[in-house]
């Protein structure tokens, strides 16, 4: 039950930050065609596209608690870290094309108009973000998905880039040259190095990396103190939001099945209390 409460909650939380960041987005660059900031489109193209990673993890969550088949035995633990993978490539694609535009218009500088509005704007979308993106940051800790984690801090980098945009239009305001240029560069920095995270992230995951390599010597120590059996090797392979482990413990030849079953099922029920992974599978061994 705790397992669907978090799925539910995670869903609506990523569902919730689609249509804030969409509407964040459309109303920027709406905002933008009167004000002619490059700033201000740059934040708003950014916004709808952290709206795109939104709607990717949602999914990805939703697919997260499908359960297994013919066809994925594993079940689809792994597709969290595919969607963040697949949204990192979307968030490096919006930043080359705002480093492109920047580029131009340092070549060809506009002078932007009403730069008040164009600040007001920037001020409320960066605090909308914000207040979203702790409020999905606190789910995603909660439950431990890194899917939604990445949409947290996308939307951290959402908000802080268009304080960012603020600070650089209000530098213009005071006659400070190119400086809404400046701003749409600045932007496109939060979004490349929030690419480089997403990408080490979801990649590890998928590439079966294991970030914690002391994990393998602790299972071994727990189970062979707490059970008194000899662990001959531990497999870790990471599913995410979780684990799937395999140990393999050396018994008594002369054990009987019953009792092997047993000592198994004892030792899988530890580890998941203990180390909290999603699969455990024991496979005993003679000494």
């Amino acid at each position: 039950m705790d397992k669907l409460l978090a799925f539910k909650e995670a869903r609506r939380a990523a569902w919730l930050s689609i249509w804030t960041l969409l509407g964040i987005g459309v109303a920027e660059i709406l905002i933008s065609l009167y004000t002619e900031s490059l700033t201000l489109v740059a934040d708003g193209l950014d916004s709808i596209a952290d709206a795109l990673i939104s709607f990717i993890v949602w999914f990805g969550i939703v697919m997260l608690h499908k359960p297994k088949n013919k066809i994925f035995h594993f079940g689809y633990a792994k597709i969290e870290s595919f969607a963040a993978f697949v949204a990192a490539i979307v968030i490096a694609i919006l930043g080359i094309l705002i480093v492109y535009h920047a580029y131009e218009r340092i070549l060809h500088p506009v002078e932007p108009i009403n730069a008040e509005i164009t600040m007001l704007t920037l001020v409320g979308a960066g605090s909308i973000s914000l207040y979203r993106a702790f409020r999905v940051r606190s789910v995603a800790k909660k439950y431990n998905l890194v899917s939604l984690t990445l949409d947290a801090k996308n939307s951290i980098k959402d908000g802080s880039a268009s304080f960012v945009g603020f600070a650089s239009v209000l530098a213009g305001y005071f006659g400070v040259p190119y400086m809404d240029a400046i701003g749409g560069l600045a932007i496109a920095a939060y979004i490349f190095f929030m690419v480089y995270t997403a990408l080490k992230e979801s990649a590890l995951v998928l590439l079966d990396a294991v970030k914690n390599p002391k994990l393998q010597d602790e299972i071994i120590e727990f189970v062979e103190k707490k059970f008194h059996f000899a662990v001959d090797e531990v497999l870790i392979r990471p599913l995410g939001n979780s684990f799937h482990i395999q140990i393999h413990v050396l018994l008594d030849r002369h054990e009987t099945l019953d009792k092997v079953k047993e000592i198994s099922e004892k030792i899988r029920k530890e580890i998941i209390e203990t180390f909290h992974a999603e699969e455990i599978i024991v496979i005993p061994e003679p000494k």
